[in-house]
């Protein structure tokens, strides 16, 4: 993953938004703070249904044991 700090990755903003609709994320610094990631909205989207899926699982995994 490329990582960049703020101002940099503030001057290519463009090219690391296309960089991350091809499955490369960025990643982006700031001094003194926790750094964040570009991912695309699909990328994103998988990430968010995966979390979904994983808690219904522990929930029914939770039911069958109680049960």
């Amino acid at each position: 993953m490329e990582s960049m700090n703020y101002a940099n990755a503030k001057a290519q903003l463009s090219r690391l938004m296309d960089q991350a609709l091809y499955g490369q994320p960025v990643e982006i610094t700031r001094k003194n703070r926790e750094p964040v990631v570009i991912i695309s909205k699909a990328s994103y989207e998988a990430y968010k249904k995966q979390i979904f899926i994983i808690a219904f699982l522990k929930i029914q995994n939770n039911r069958s044991i109680t049960s």
